[in-house]
Order: structure tokens, then C-alpha cells, then sequence
């Protein structure tokens, strides 16, 4: 039942589809409205009207139904034939066998039903191929059969009756035939009749044969060109096209598949057989436009047969259709693959350089072929490489394509010429365009790469992947490296692979000469120029080469950019490559490529790895064809002495070596010199090499011959191929040689030799293609000399009379040679010219040519190529580096405005280059370029490529050359946008890569930062917008009235006048700020001052270390000065270091232009206008502030490694002067010669150790032990132990750095100090400060950093926690600074008081003050208190003295305050012998030191008060009896007796009677109290001990109480009764130590012996006037 159903649908619709047409018959003429076309119509709707009402009532199917009536019907076969033969006579057609038999279904019996059409279809067939029925009628009928076709209503094979025969409805539609009535109506059933086509090949295209699909596709082809001027149809036809195509390529069976072979075959054939046409005419640029449109339909048709026939095609189906040919040889196993190779490849190449034919050709104007063709011709190509399986089978064509197309386009732009009219301008810009869509392509082939899989597993890269391919076979071309060098020297590379020179011949290619038309001039080989280095561009060039333009440019350093980071990408070496890479460091020894002179070093070509010695092969083998190019015989000897030949030298070795050669720059004319030479003759006496002799010549040209494959093709092809590997030599004699040779060789493979067309016999055979030869050679110049008249030419009928017979020595009778064999090499010479082109890039593909490319040479089967291994795929991105480097650096430096020769690290700038958006370009492509090589290079462990890259970098910066004045390097810098941005990368690398360019790599770093600063160029940075490199984290050491002080004693060597400063108009400046010419006169003014030791640099001459802005209109300005307002926002894919970079240029100059557009109004501010006014080194100052991150290359060492951060303070140190040097006047010092630092610079430097190290203070301990001990203390001691005679000399020396060194130490100090790490081996630095000797002749520098010393001392000794790990060594060098501050303070001259004698307090910075407060502090804090050791007890009594000296006696009580503070450490209980021995007894000679010097009252009672106390108080007990009585007879009490009696003779001077008395009493008190206090202990050790304390006592008490007129005094210095109360008071005093001993028994009445105490004390005190009177009322007491 759904079979009956589906029958009834259809019948349905063949009824309303006759109906439709009937209609549409019946408005045209009544032979058609009422004919035999509508009555078949009208029949085929009664019988499928007939069989639906019958199919009701009856039990057989409708579709039986039909069948029986078909088969009952009575038609017979000769009707039909004679009504179609009556048909086309009154049609006037006369068709072929292949018509379609049409009739009405009641005369169809007789009709065969295989290939018939079937019964439904045939009355809409009819009306399609009758051509009575108009164009309206035809098309009612074609889409009438679409919409039957389409919707099921007819199908071949069906269950149901209405099938349909595609076959032959196909064919009758291609035989569609109607009356056209109007343009539209045509052109509507040419495109139902191409949509009914396409439709039939989609149902079942196996139901069609071959043939006919092949029409099918074919009618559409042309119609489509037929209404080439429509573009809507163009569009329409091309997708039907396409439709057809795909859906034959998608049902490919095998590659030999019929369909798909004829419809390639068909359009490659198009491809090559579409002429070209050249003119200026009207009609030729129409023929032109046409071809070109069959061009681009073949092209785009075939490049979807391969992405849908190849895109799942494996490699076995393709090795599998190679196989299978290769076994038969029979065109019909002749697959697509082979279709590819042969013609598809060639058509595309010779195509392509079809763009350049006017190139070569005057008559042939620009534009030869369109851009839309060389597109197409580009993405096909693209298509073809990026079918992996497919490239492996098309490894040939590729490197004809890749050298012949890519480089060729690339070589001819570098060699364009400058316009000169209009018409070589217009021919630029076609060839511009042209280049531009072919760099494009070559972009996408470079780097649209899915990096899923790597060369080692089947699928690299496109660079490394030629380079494997190509350049790693002896017998390919270098491509990969070709196509690089080319890329590079498009942008402006100077060098070669070798990094030599490449000299450029002044003369071009040439057609064939008159002598020789079969021999063209040679490809352009660049070799090594002589003077190349007079050069000032390095290369040799002529006159009228114009640049390349920058669009193009562009875009090859976008290849370049794309190959190099594909491969940098695709680079994933396994374990073991990567460890021998790492071992191959050492064998590389700093030298990527070998130098000229080591290139026959067979070490290299040894290697293990199979690529790189191949390399190393194919590189002698180039050397080899250098020489031989110059002199053959040093070639050949070259090639046996370096072993690339074995030895001894054979002919075939060396016949190969010019077959082959030519891929490794050998010159076809010296191949041919070769070949046609005779040689040399044995000569007696003389034993040449054997390749110079005759014999080993002949065998050479013989064994040449043999190498070529002359096999299934004519003499003629033959003879193409022959001269197209080399030129024929000029003389006749050499000629004939050659092709004599050849002749042998060739009349036996060729097919005139397979069909013994010249002679059964060889000799002959050979005789005559050596005529036939020699012949065609002469045709060839006779007909392609412009200086032979057409007249005069040879004509075809001569040229068959001479070729026709050679006479009976040499055609055999009846054999003579036939005219139509001659006639088509006539014809075929005329057509096209005998031309040996240039290899590669430097020549034309021609098919001959192409022939002899796939058919390689005999011997390439022989020498078969070992396979690599995985780590020789592995190791190629290693091995492209190294070959590409060079070039690409040297396109760097083009790009840059380097002046140089070859990639030289020390090549500079040019002093003027590209301006505006071109220099923005050039600066932006060679940071990218130089960017992604370093980054790429560095991550596959190349170091040594790496380190090379980066110095050059720095050096092509210019801030590194230091051959001009300042204001010459300022003004260099300021106008090269490309220096800077090489500054920009090379500061970004350096941040990035931290330890792995070394020491030599960060000296480059620093220097440059350092000339900036010199330059007035260097601000702040992106890291921190607040902070800048030249400003240090800490605060100044200095106060700002003392810096301004130094820095003007520092600039004006020591002269306390300030300099004056230049005087300008303050409109003018606040306009338009100091001009850039002013400064660098007052600069220059300023060099002047000591012009025999000013050098060329002007180095010496920049003293502040921060004094980064030179004029105010260069400080630091707003942000929106410089257009950070126009910031854009952040994009989804972060620009590269170029393009950032490349956009602040951009946004500044907008923001300029803005400013420079504005009105001036009068309105305006001043700091607007001061805006404006900014200085070009202003401005370069605040673009590199945008772009470099100064700050962070400090602040980002806390990530480095230990080495890496090492590494880095090296370099800073390496750049400084030595030590020695350092500490010499400007007159004796020399500042390094290979990175001048100026002396501000220096300290700028020394700022930055610092700073980096407190930035690492974590590390602070391995910084020290590894670079920075050696470093300060060498400093320190230099500049502690450089003495001179006075200040003059001593400012001649002292210099920035000397203070920041000081500084410096300081610094780390602090933060060793407060972090714990190290404090003592840092600290103990200082102790170098002890062994300062100075006298009044010998001054110290230190002298002049008291100030600096005295605030680091304070700040270390704030650091109370770090204070308690001190031991003994960093204490002794904490108080060898404390005693330095407190020693200079004291000999500084005295503060000044304004009222006489009144005492005055000391500045803050004061450096006794500072030592005072440190040690306060100390003594003070709770933690480190009890571990102060006795050592500043020396300080404290400098302090003392200091107070003294200075008029400040506040200081001297404070120190003996501090000093008292010694004895209150730690428990008295515990203090043993030590203490009381270097602590407690200093401590009192401290104190009796103050009394002793003091000049005022203050301080000695307070220290006289204090000394009492310290005998007196709790720990007075614990005080040992020696150390008690030593300290008393010797110290205190001599003192004290001396004090009253300067008092009382008028020495000292007190003003008060109160403080007097008070002084007196303090004295007094000092002799007895302490005495008193331990006069038990004290006589308890016995009388001998008693005596040490009392003895001095009576010899100080008979000078206190002797009467002063006794000694001849007239007038006392104590009023009398200041002087009895004295008296009175040291009587009361002795009494009572009288009556004491007495007590104890130590004084009787009577002396027991002589010299007792007994008969001491009354014998003194007898002396005593005062005490008189008391004698023997004391003696009665004892």
C-alpha cells in the first residue's frame, strides 16, 4: 500500500506538471500549441489518468498497469526514426548519433528501455530539445523536470513505474535546443538547464557515464563564461560548478577515479592552455579580463577538488596510486595524485610568474595577468601545503614553487627601481599589489599552524619544516633559508646565513645574447664584495633601487616574526635532546657558525646528528661551487680536499657535482666553461691534477650527458632540458663538444631513438641528432636575434631542406627525416625561444625545465638520503637558528637605522634615519622581531645566540658609543624613535631573563641607564608613578641645608661660592622654557673649566648623581602632558612590546598636533603654555617613563636567584672605578675607557648596590659574603687611608660616589642590623676607622663626612632588636663609627654664642650629638642594655671632651651621665674582676678627665658629684680594695686637692660665692667621703694599703691648708671667707678621720718606728697651720 501511495503522489504531479507546460505551450504558435508536443503531453496525462481510475476497481498495481500498457502499445521503431528524421530536416539540424529518441508514450514500444529516458520524462524532454518551442516554453519544461526530479516524482531505480534514465536525460538536456526570443529569458534556461545538471549528477552520479558527466560539467564551464559580463550568473554557475565538483570528489573510490581525473585534467588543462595576452589595446585587456576569469574559476574549482577529495585522504590510498602507476606505467592507472605533481603544480608556478612577465618583456604592459588570479593562485597553493599527506608526495614541486614563486617575487622587489614617468609608476604599484597578496600567502603558510604535533611526529611547522625538507637534502635547494635571507633583506639585511656580506652585481639577468640565444646569463649569485666595508650601506646597489615600501616591509618581517615563533612553539625535545644540547655548549665555544676560513673543518660535518652533518656537507659543497665558479679547478680541489668527493677524483663525481650543484649557488656559465673545455695534454716534466686533464674532461661530459633522463620525449624536449641546466659556452669548438655529447646520449632514449626515426644504426642515429641538434641550435638564435631582419630570418621550408637529408653517410636511404616531424620543431622553436633561465629565484620555470625537475637525475636513486632520526628532527629548531640568526639580525638593524656591514655588536645608529610614522614602523618590527627571537632563542637554551642577540641590541641603542659630545649623543637619541625603542627591549629582555645575560649583558644595562641620566633623559618609570631609579628609599643622611652645601662644594670643588646661575627672561622660560641650545652652551661653558682632562664625552663633567631634569621645562610635568588622557581601554589580546611602544608615539603625537592647532586666545595660563613649550629630551624622558620600568629593574631582583642577583650587583660594580682610581684627583683619575662613567654616575651606581641590596635584605647575608664585602670595604679603607695636605686637594678628590659608597655602607649597616643578617661581619667593616692616622699635614677624606656618619650611626642604633646578636666584632665597629662621630665632633671649631661665656646647644646633625644619642639609646633600651661592652666608654669621654671643646657643656654632662650608666649594668653580686677593671676604673678616669679639662663649673661638679657618688653608692661594696685604693690615691683625690687648690690661687674663675663653695665642698667631700665610706675594708687590708688612699690625702691636704701668703702670695684667689670656711671645713673633715684610725688603732699616740702612719699623719698635720692648734688634742685621743 505505500508503494501504491508514493505511485499516486507522483501521478498527481506528472498531471500538474504536463498541465504547467501544456500551458505554457499553448500561448506560443499553433504548430506548438496544438503539435506533437503538446499532444505527447496531453497523451501522458490521459494514460496516468486512465491508470489511477483503473487502479481502483483492478487488483494489479498501477504499476503493472503502465508496464502492460507500454508493452501493448503498437508504435514501431521506424515511425520514431522517421519522425525525428523529419524533424531535424525541417529543423535544419544536423546532430550526431548521440540524440535522445523522443516520442509520445502510445508510440513507444519499440524504443529500448535501458538507456531509454522513460515514459514520464519523455514529452518534457521533447519540449527541451525541440527547437520550435520558444525559450519561455523550454523553460517551464527544465523546471518542470527539476521539480519532478527533485521531489521524488521521477527516480531512477524507483519501485513504482515513473523511473527515469539519467543517462539519456542528461544527454538531452546538453542537446537542449529553443527558439530565443529575449536576452532574459536565454539567460533564465541556461541557468535551469545548469541546475537541472547539477541536480542529476547529485541524485546518482554512477548512473551517468563518465563522458557525459564530463559534457555536463563542460556546457556549464562555458556558459558560465559565455555570461562572464553577469556577475549574479557568474555566482550562480560557479556554485553549480562547485556542487558538481564536490559531489564527484566526495565519492571518489580510489585516486584513478574516471570522473574525477577528467574534471581535474580539464581545468588544470585550462590553467596552462589559457593564453596569455599582453597589450594596452581595448581588445587585448578584454581578451585579458576573460582568460583571467577562466583562470580564477579553474582555480577556485580545483582548490575545493582538494579539500574535498584530499582533506581525509591518508597516505597508504596515495603511496598505494603511486605504487600502482609506477608498476603498469598506463595513463589509465594514471591517478589525481600524478595530476597534482605533473601539470597542477607546473600550471600554478608558471602562472604565477606569469605576473612578472613584463619583468622580462617590454611589450607586455603590468597587470599581464589579474591580482584576483595571483590570490587564487596563492590560496591554492596554501591549500596544497597545509595537506600534510598530500606535501609529502609533492616534495619537488614544493621547492620549485617555494624558490622559483616565493623567493622570486621577493628578489624582484628588492630590485625595483625608482619610478621615472608615469608608466613605471603605475608598474610599481601592480607589482606592489601583486607582492603584497603573495607575502600575505606566505604569512598564513608561516603561521597558521595548529602546533598539535611537531616535524619529529609528522607535522610541524612550515620553517622547520622546509628546512628539513630542503635544506637538510644534498640535493635541494636551501629553501627555509633562501625564503628567510630574502625576508630579511627586504627589510634591510646586509648578510648572508654566514653572516658575510652579500654583494649584489650591478647587472641583472638578460635575455639571450645574439652569439648565443640558447644561453642566458646566470643567476644573480651573491658574492663576498671586495670593498664592501668602504661602503657606507654595506652593499653594492644601483643608483636608481628604490626601498621597499613599507606596507610590504611589513609584512615580510610578519613572516619572519610568524616562522620564527611557530618554531619557537613547536619546540618540545624530549629528555635526551635536551641533555645534548646542553653538552653541545661547550663544543660551540662562544661561535655559532664556522668563519670562512674554518669551513673545510670536517668536525663539523662528522657529527653524530645526520642533519647537521648533511648541513655541514651542503655548506663545503657551496664553498666549492663559489670557487669553481671563479676558477674550476680550485672548486674541484676543494671538494677532494675537504672530502665532500672521495678520493681520488673521478668523472662521475664530479658530472654529479654539476648536475646537482646548482641548488648550492654553482653558475651555469662556468658549468657549461667546464663541460666544453678540452683540458690539458700530458706534458713532459708536468703532472697536472687529473680533473684538468683531457681525458678525465671528455669522461666528465660524458657521464653528464648520462645523468639526465632522456626517456619518452622527443629530441626536441630533450634538447630544452639538456641546456637548461647550464649556459653553452661561446666558442663553436666547445659547443660542438657538448652536443656531440649530448647526441650520444639522447638518440638512444629518446623516442625518435625508440622508433629508429634517424638510423637502425647507433653511429648514425647519433650523427644525425648531433646535426639535428647543431641545427635547431642555429634556428633558435636566428629566429630570436632582434638584430636579424624578419627578411632575413630562416624560413620553414629551408629549415626542412637542410634537416631533411644528410646525406648517405648518415640517412639511410628512406629515412629521411619527415616533414611534418620538421615542420613542428620549426614551429615549436618560432613559438617558444631556447632559454637558460636562472635557477630558483633568479629565473622562470619552463616545462622543459619542469620535466627535467621531476625526473631528477639518474644517480638521485643511488645516493639515496638516510632517514633522520627523532633527535635530529628534534634538534632542527636549533639548527634553522643557527642559519637564520644573522640575517634576521641584520634586518634588525636595518629596521633600526643601524649604519653597519655585518651583524656587529659595535655598530652605531645613524645619525639620521626615517622620520614620522616610518621610523615609528621600523622601531616597532625590529622590537617585535628582536623580541621574539630572544624570547625563543633563550627558552631553547641557546645562550650563546642569545648573549650575541642581546649585545647587539645594546648597541644598535647608541647610548654605547661614545665617539660625541653630550649634546651630540643627546640630540642622536632624542630623534631616533628606533634607539629608544631598542633601549625599551633591551631593559625588557634584561627584566625578564635576569641572570642569563650575565655580567657583560647587565654592564650594557646599566651603562645605558647611566647615559641616560647623563643625557638628562632618564625620569621615572611605569612601576611607580611616584617613585623614581634616582631616588633612594631611605631618607638623606644629609639635612637639605647641609646636601645643598655639599653638593655645591662637590660641584664647585670645594669653594664655598655658588655657581651662578643662567640668567634668562621669565616670559620667555615660562613660555617657552630654556632652550635646549642655551643649555648645551652652558654645558659646553662648564666643559671648559679643565679643558686637559676633559675627553670627548664629556663624562667628567656631571657631578649630582640625581640631577636627572636639566631645565625646568623639562621636569616632571602632569600626566595629561603627554597624553596619558588618551590611554585607550584594555584590549582582549595585549599588544607586543612594539605595538605598546609604536602606540604612545602615536597618542603623543595626536596630543602634539592638538596643542599645535590651538588658538591663542591671550587667555591662556602660564603653565599651559610652559606645557607646550616642553623640550624634545623632555618629552623623550616622559615616553620612556610610559614604557620602561626603571624602578622594577631594582625591585624585581627580589625574584632572581641567588646567581641571578649576584650577577646583577657585579656588573654594577665592574662598571665603577677601582678602588684605587676612585681616591685620585680628576687630574690622576681616568675614567674606563670601554664604559665611560661619569663621575655622577658612579654615584648613581653606588646608589643602586644599595638600593638593590636592602631590597634583597632576606639575602642580605649571601650578598654580603659573595659581592658586597670585597666591594665596601675596599671602598672604605680607600678612601679612610687617602690622605692629603688640605681641603683644596682633598675636593679635587672627593666625588659622588666616594659618598654614596660611605652611604651605602651605612644603609646595609642599618639593615643588617635591624634584620639580624650579618650585623657583625657588616658592622665590623667600620673597624677600618681605627687605623686612621691623621696630623695637621695629614688629612683623611672621612674627614668630610662627619654629618653622613653621624646619622647612620643614630639609625643603626635604632635598631635595638638586631643589636642584641652582636658580638664582639660588630660591636667594635658600631663603636669605632660612635668614637669616629664623637672625635670629629670634638675637634670641630667651637659653636658660636652671642652672649660671652654663655654656653650654646649643637645643631641636630651635629655628629658628637648624634654619637651621643646612639649611645643614650643603647644604654637606655631595656634589650641590649646589659650588652653594650666597656668599648664606649671611649666615646663617651670624647663626648666629654667634645662638650668641652665645642661650648656646649650640656653634651659633657650628658656624657658623664651616660658614662655613670656604665656601672649599672647587671647585677653587682655577679660583676667579677673585669668589670671593675675595664668598665667601673674607666669610668672614674672619665669622670676625673672631665674635671680635670672642663672649663665649666657644670660639668666638674657634676662630675665631681658623680665620682663621689660612684664611691659612695649600693655597689660601692662590692668595689675591690686595689681597685678602690688605686682609683682614690691616684685619681680622685690628687684631683680633687688640685681643684681646690686652682680654686684658691685664682686658676679657675667662678663668678658666684654659692658655686664656689659648692665646688670646694664637692672636693673636699671626694677626698674623705669615699675614704670614710670604706675605711673599714680599708684598714682591714692592712697598714701598707691604709697608706695607698692616705698618704695622698695629707700631701693634698698640706697644699689645701698652707697658708697662700706663706708662699710669698699677695693676694689669694678665694675671698677670706670662703677661704676659712674651707679651712675650716677640711679640718672637720680630718678630725673626723683621725679620730677614726684611732678608733681602729691605726694612729697611737707615738710612733713605733720612724716611717709609720703614726709618725706620717702627725708629722703632716703638724705641718698643717690650720690644724695647729689641734695636734695634741688628738694625739691625747689616740
Amino acid at each position: 500500500m505505500a508503494g501504491t501511495q508514493v505511485a499516486l503522489e507522483a501521478a498527481r504531479h506528472l498531471c500538474q506538471e504536463a498541465r504547467v507546460v501544456l500551458t505554457s505551450l499553448r500561448g506560443g504558435p499553433p504548430n506548438v500549441a496544438r503539435g506533437d508536443l503538446a499532444q505527447d503531453l496531453m497523451d501522458a496525462r490521459a494514460l496516468v489518468n486512465r491508470l489511477l481510475l483503473n487502479s481502483t476497481s483492478e487488483t494489479t498495481s498501477v504499476a503493472a498497469t503502465v508496464a502492460t500498457s507500454i508493452d501493448t502499445n503498437d508504435a514501431s521503431a521506424s515511425t520514431l526514426k522517421t519522425a525525428q528524421n523529419e524533424q531535424q530536416a525541417a529543423t535544419g539540424d544536423e546532430e550526431d548519433g548521440d540524440a535522445v529518441l523522443v516520442q509520445s508514450p502510445k508510440r513507444m514500444s519499440s524504443l529500448p528501455t535501458i538507456e531509454d529516458v522513460g515514459p514520464c520524462a519523455r514529452p518534457f524532454l521533447a519540449v527541451v530539445m525541440d527547437p520550435r518551442a520558444a525559450g519561455p516554453h523550454t523553460l517551464v519544461a527544465l523546471r518542470s523536470l527539476h521539480r519532478l526530479l527533485e521531489k521524488g516524482s521521477l527516480v531512477p531505480n524507483s519501485q513504482h513505474c515513473y523511473k527515469v534514465g539519467l543517462e539519456p536525460l542528461t544527454k538531452g538536456v546538453l542537446n537542449c535546443k529553443f527558439e530565443q526570443t529575449d536576452a532574459g529569458a536565454d539567460e533564465a534556461v541556461e541557468m535551469a538547464i545548469a541546475d537541472l545538471l547539477a541536480l542529476m549528477v547529485q541524485i546518482d552520479r554512477r548512473a551517468i557515464r563518465n563522458e557525459t558527466l564530463m559534457d555536463a560539467f563542460n556546457t556549464v564551464f562555458v556558459t558560465r563564461n559565455t555570461f562572464v559580463h553577469s556577475p549574479a550568473l557568474c555566482y550562480h554557475f560557479e556554485d553549480v560548478l562547485t556542487t558538481m565538483l564536490r559531489v564527484v570528489f566526495e565519492d571518489l573510490d580510489t585516486l584513478c577515479d574516471p570522473a574525477g581525473k577528467l574534471i581535474l585534467e580539464f581545468l588544470v588543462n585550462q590553467l596552462l592552455h589559457t593564453p596569455f595576452v599582453g597589450g594596452d589595446d581595448e581588445a587585448s585587456r578584454e581578451a585579458q579580463m576573460a582568460h583571467d576569469a577562466t583562470r580564477v574559476l579553474c582555480l577556485r574549482l580545483t582548490r575545493t577538488a582538494l579539500r574535498t577529495g584530499f582533506s581525509e585522504m591518508d597516505n597508504d590510498k596515495l603511496l598505494e596510486a603511486l605504487a600502482k602507476f609506477d608498476e603498469s606505467g598506463s595513463d589509465e592507472d594514471r591517478s589525481l595524485l600524478h595530476i597534482i605533481q605533473d601539470d597542477l603544480c607546473l600550471a600554478l608556478l608558471m602562472t604565477g610568474q606569469a605576473i612578472w612577465a613584463f619583468e622580462d618583456n617590454n611589450n607586455i604592459s603590468p597587470g599581464f595577468i589579474s591580482l584576483e588570479v595571483l590570490s587564487e593562485i596563492c590560496s591554492t597553493l596554501s591549500t596544497l601545503w597545509t595537506s600534510v599527506d598530500l606535501r609529502k608526495h609533492l616534495v619537488v614541486q614544493f621547492e620549485s614553487i617555494f624558490t622559483g614563486f616565493f623567493q622570486r617575487a621577493l628578489v624582484l622587489l628588492r630590485q625595483r627601481q625608482n619610478p621615472i614617468d608615469s608608466i613605471s609608476f603605475h608598474a610599481n604599484i601592480i607589482f606592489d599589489a601583486s607582492t603584497e597578496i603573495i607575502l600575505e600567502c606566505l604569512v598564513d603558510i608561516m603561521t597558521l599552524h595548529d602546533h598539535n604535533q611537531t616535524v619529529a611526529q609528522g607535522n610541524g611547522g612550515s620553517l622547520e619544516s622546509l628546512f628539513a625538507t630542503y635544506d637538510c637534502k644534498m640535493r635541494r635547494s636551501d629553501a627555509a633559508a633562501g625564503l628567510m635571507i630574502e625576508l630579511c633583506r627586504c627589510c634591510g639585511s646586509k648578510v648572508d646565513e654566514e653572516g658575510e656580506i652579500i654583494y649584489t652585481p650591478l647587472s641583472t639577468e638578460g635575455s639571450a645574447t645574439p652569439d648565443n640565444t640558447a644561453a642566458a646569463a646566470p643567476p644573480a649569485v651573491d658574492t663576498p664584495n671586495p670593498d664592501a666595508s668602504e661602503l657606507g650601506a654595506g652593499v653594492v646597489t644601483s643608483p636608481g633601487l628604490r626601498q621597499v615600501p613599507p606596507h610590504l616591509k611589513e609584512l615580510c618581517a610578519e613572516v619572519i616574526i610568524g616562522g620564527m615563533k611557530c618554531m619557537f612553539r613547536d619546540d618540545h625535545p624530549t629528555e635526551e635532546t635536551k641533555l645534548e644540547r646542553r653538552a653541545r655548549q661547550t663544543i660551540f665555544d662562544g661561535k655559532v657558525m664556522p668563519s670562512p676560513q674554518s669551513i673545510s673543518d670536517l668536525s663539523r660535518a662528522q657529527s653524530v646528528h645526520l642533519l647537521r652533518s648533511i648541513k655541514s656537507k651542503k655548506r663545503l659543497m657551496r664553498k666549492a661551487a663559489h670557487l669553481f665558479n671563479k676558477k674550476a679547478s680550485k672548486g674541484i680541489a676543494f671538494l677532494a680536499d675537504s672530502g665532500v668527493i672521495p678520493d681520488p677524483v673521478t668523472p662521475r663525481s664530479v658530472a654529479s657535482f654539476l648536475r646537482n650543484g646548482i641548488v648550492v649557488g654553482l653558475d651555469k656559465r662556468a658549468v657549461g666553461a667546464y663541460l666544453g673545455e678540452m683540458g690539458k695534454s700530458p706534458v713532459a716534466g708536468k703532472s697536472p691534477p687529473n680533473w684538468e686533464r683531457d681525458f678525465f674532461h671528455k669522461e666528465v661530459l660524458e657521464t653528464y650527458c648520462s645523468l639526465f633522463r632522456f626517456e619518452n620525449q622527443s629530441l626536441l624536449d630533450g634538447l630544452r632540458m639538456f641546456l637548461a641546466c647550464f649556459r653553452l659556452p661561446g666558442e663553436a669548438q666547445q659547443i660542438d663538444r657538448i652536443l656531440q655529447a649530448f647526441s650520444d646520449s639522447c638518440s638512444r632514449l629518446c623516442e625518435e631513438g625508440g622508433q629508429k626515426l634517424f638510423s637502425e644504426d647507433p653511429k648514425r642515429a647519433s650523427d644525425a641528432a648531433y646535426l639535428l641538434s647543431f641545427s635547431i641550435i642555429m634556428l633558435n638564435t636566428d629566429q630570436h636575434n632582434d638584430n636579424i631582419r624578419e627578411d632575413r630570418k630562416m624560413t620553414k621550408k629551408d629549415f626542412i631542406k637542410n634537416n631533411k637529408d644528410y646525406g648517405r653517410d648518415i640517412t639511410d636511404p628512406g629515412k629521411e627525416l619527415p616533414k611534418e616531424y620538421l615542420s613542428a620543431i620549426y614551429d615549436s622553436i618560432r613559438e617558444e625561444e631556447i632559454r637558460t633561465e636562472g635557477e630558483g629565484a633568479s629565473g622562470s620555470m619552463t616545462v622543459e625545465r619542469w620535466k627535467d625537475v621531476l625526473r631528477g637525475s639518474v644517480d638521485d636513486e643511488a645516493d639515496s638520503e638516510k632517514l633522520p632520526t627523532i633527535h635530529d628532527a628534534e634538534d632542527l629548531t636549533e639548527l634553522v637558528l643557527e642559519h637564520v640568526w644573522m640575517p634576521i639580525m641584520s634586518a634588525i638593524s636595518a629596521l633600526w637605522g643601524v649604519k653597519q656591514i655585518v651583524v656587529d655588536p659595535n655598530a652605531i645608529p645613524t645619525e639620521s634615519g626615517p622620520s614620522g610614522m616610518l621610523a615609528a614602523q621600523g622601531a616597532r618590527l625590529g622590537m617585535d622581531m628582536a623580541y621574539d627571537m630572544m624570547v625563543g632563542v633563550r627558552n631553547l637554551g641557546r645562550t650563546d645566540i642569545f648573549l650575541k642577540i642581546f649585545d647587539c641590541v645594546c648597541m644598535y641603542t647608541g647610548l654605547l658609543n661614545y665617539t660625541a659630545n653630550t649634546s651630540d649623543r643627546a640630540w642622536t637619541f632624542a630623534n631616533s624613535v628606533e634607539a629608544q625603542g631598542a633601549f625599551i627591549l633591551a631593559l625588557r629582555i634584561a627584566r625578564e631573563t635576569n641572570e642569563d645575560i650575565g655580567v657583560e649583558g647587565f654592564k650594557k644595562i646599566w651603562s645605558m641607564i647611566f647615559e641616560l641620566r647623563d643625557l638628562k633623559m632618564l625620569g621615572g618609570g611605569v612601576s611607580n608613578k611616584n617613585t623614581s631609579i634616582a631616588m633612594e628609599s631611605d631618607p638623606d643622611l644629609l639635612k637639605e641645608p647641609a646636601r645643598k652645601d655639599w653638593n655645591s662644594k662637590l660641584v664647585n670643588k670645594g669653594r664655598t661660592n655658588e655657581p651662578q646661575e643662567q640668567q634668562s627672561s621669565g616670559l620667555w622660560t615660562a613660555l617657552f622654557g630654556t632652550s635646549e641650545e642655551s643649555q648645551e652652551n652652558t654645558d659646553a661653558d662648564n666643559r671648559q673649566t679643565n679643558d686637559d682632562n676633559n675627553t670627548i664625552h664629556g663624562k667628567e663633567s656631571h657631578i649630582i648623581w640625581d640631577d636627572i631634569a636639566s631645565n625646568s621645562d623639562e621636569g616632571e610635568r602632569s600626566e595629561d602632558s603627554l597624553g596619558s588622557n588618551l590611554e585607550p581601554s584594555s584590549a582582549s589580546i595585549e599588544p607586543s612590546i612594539g605595538a605598546h611602544f609604536e602606540r604612545h608615539l602615536l597618542q603623543e603625537d595626536m596630543l602634539l598636533s592638538q596643542q599645535r592647532e590651538m588658538l591663542v586666545t591671550g587667555l591662556e595660563r602660564v603653565e599651559d603654555t610652559q606645557t607646550l613649550g616642553i623640550s624634545p629630551r623632555g618629552r623623550v624622558r616622559k615616553r620612556l617613563e610610559k614604557c620602561c620600568d626603571y624602578v622594577g629593574l631594582v625591585s624585581d631582583s627580589r625574584f632572581m636567584d641567588d646567581g641571578g642577583l649576584c650577577t646583577l650587583l657585579e656588573a654594577l660594580i665592574a662598571l665603577l672605578p677601582d678602588s684605587d682610581s676612585i681616591c685620585k684627583s680628576d687630574g690622576e683619575a681616568k675614567i674606563p675607557d670601554e664604559y665611560p662613567i661619569s663621575p655622577a654616575s658612579a654615584a648613581f651606581a653606588e646608589v643602586l648596590i644599595c638600593e638593590i641590596a636592602l631590597r634583597n635584605r632576606d639575602r642580605l647575608t649571601m650578598l654580603w659574603s659573595n659581592v658586597l664585602q670585597a666591594h665596601y670595604s675596599a671602598r672604605l679603607s680607600a678612601i679612610a687611608h687617602t690622605y692629603a695636605d688640605n681641603e683644596d686637594v682633598q675636593w679635587q678628590i672627593l666625588s659622588g660616589a666616594i659618598e654614596k659608597s660611605i652611604t651605602g655602607l651605612l644603609r646595609i649597616s642599618c639593615c643588617a642590623v635591624q634584620k639580624g643578617q650579618v650585623p657583625n661581619e657588616v658592622l665590623s667593616t667600620w673597624s677600618i676607622l681605627e687605623s686612621i692616622e691623621q696630623g695637621e699635614k695629614k688629612l683623611s677624606l672621612m674627614n668630610w663626612f662627619d654629618l653622613h656618619l653621624g646619622e647612620g650611626l643614630w639609625r643603626i642604633t635604632r635598631c635595638v632588636d638586631g643589636a642584641t646578636k652582636l658580638e664582639a666584632s660588630g660591636w667594635n665597629g658600631l663603636f669605632a663609627l660612635s668614637y669616629w662621630c664623637a672625635d670629629r665632633g670634638c675637634k670641630l671649631p667651637p659653636v658660636r654664642s652671642i652672649l660671652i661665656g654663655r654656653s650654646v646647644g649643637l645643631a641636630e646633625d651635629d655628629p658628637s650629638l648624634q654619637a651621643y644619642r646612639s649611645l643614650h639609646f643603647l644604654l637606655n633600651a631595656s634589650e641590649v642594655k646589659d650588652f653594650v661592652p666597656a668599648k664606649g666608654i671611649a666615646t663617651i669621654r670624647c663626648l666629654t671632651a667634645a662638650g668641652n671643646n665645642r661650648n656646649c657643656p650640656k653634651l659633657s654632662i650628658a656624657g658623664l651621665d651616660l658614662l655613670h650608666m656604665f656601672t649599672s649594668q647587671g647585677d653587682e653580686a655577679t660583676k667579677t674582676n673585669d668589670f671593675w677593671q675595664f668598665v667601673w676604673k674607666p669610668v672614674v678616669e672619665g669622670m676625673t678627665e672631665a674635671i680635670g679639662l672642663s672649663a665649666y663649673t657644670s660639668v666638674r661638679q657634676h662630675a665631681l658629684s658623680m665620682l663621689t657618688d660612684l664611691f659612695l653608692e649600693k655597689q660601692a661594696g662590692f668595689i675591690p680594695i686595689s681597685h678602690l685604693c688605686d682609683s682614690l690615691g691616684k685619681l680622685c683625690i690628687p684631683l680633687a686637692g688640685r681643684g681646690i687648690v686652682e680654686l684658691r690661687e685664682g686658676s679657675i674663675k667662678i663668678e658666684s660665692a654659692d658655686e664656689l663653695m659648692i665646688e670646694l665642698e664637692l672636693c673636699i667631700g671626694l677626698i674623705f667621703k669615699p675614704l670614710r665610706h670604706h675605711l673599714k675594708d680599708v684598714v682591714s687590708e692592712g697598714e701598707e694599703v691604709i697608706l695607698l688612699v692616705w698618704k695622698p690625702i695629707l700631701d693634698v691636704l698640706k697644699d689645701i691648708l698652707n697658708d697662700p701668703s706663706s708662699n710669698g702670695s699677695k693676694e689669694a684667689g678665694l675671698p677670706a671667707e670662703a677661704l676659712r670656711s674651707t679651712n675650716e671645713l677640711t679640718v672637720e673633715h680630718l678630725r673626723n678621720v683621725v679620730h677614726v684610725l684611732t678608733d681602729f688603732d691605726i694612729l697611737k699616740a707615738e710612733p713605733q718606728t720612724s716611717d709609720d702612719i703614726t709618725q706620717l699623719t702627725w708629722d703632716a698635720i703638724e705641718s698643717m697651720p690650720p690644724c695647729k692648734e689641734f695636734v695634741k688634742e688628738w694625739k691625747q685621743g689616740a
